[in-house]
């Protein structure tokens, strides 16, 4: 190899590992529908952190949830984490930080199944149906 492909190599990995991103991903969308989506954005406050609660439950239906999916569309170094709730449950509090001085630029989306009488998702989730 020369010395330039060498060096190109090297300068890609460099910035590869300086361009990562914190996207969230828990379970799966695959059998899910999608059942919430939300954009956050923040603007960015010098010297402040941003934190923004993102809840989500829909007691008229209630769903499983199957997937929780949060992506940073700055690509920064914010972070998006699952307070309560979440894969399994019918609820779900995502908690997203940004770092001092940057803003919040996400998209969050959560896919659910539908609860069903004797189907797969209350054993699944764990749920109590009380039938006797």
């Amino acid at each position: 190899m020369s010395p330039l492909s060498v060096s190109v190599l090297v300068f890609c990995v460099i910035f590869l590992g300086c361009v990562t991103t914190d996207h969230l991903n828990i379970g799966t969308s695959v059998n899910g529908q999608l059942a919430y989506v939300s954009n956050v954005k923040m603007s960015a406050i010098p010297f402040k952190v941003r934190v923004k609660n993102v809840f989500y439950t829909n007691e008229t239906s209630p769903k499983v949830i199957k997937g929780i999916t949060a992506i940073d569309s700055l690509n920064s170094k914010a972070k998006a984490t699952v307070t309560a709730g979440g894969v399994g449950t019918t609820f779900a509090n995502i908690k997203l930080k940004s770092e001092r001085g940057e803003g919040l630029d996400y998209q969050i989306q959560i896919f659910a199944t539908v609860l069903t009488l004797g189907g797969d998702e209350y054993a699944a989730s764990g749920v109590d149906v009380g039938v006797a």
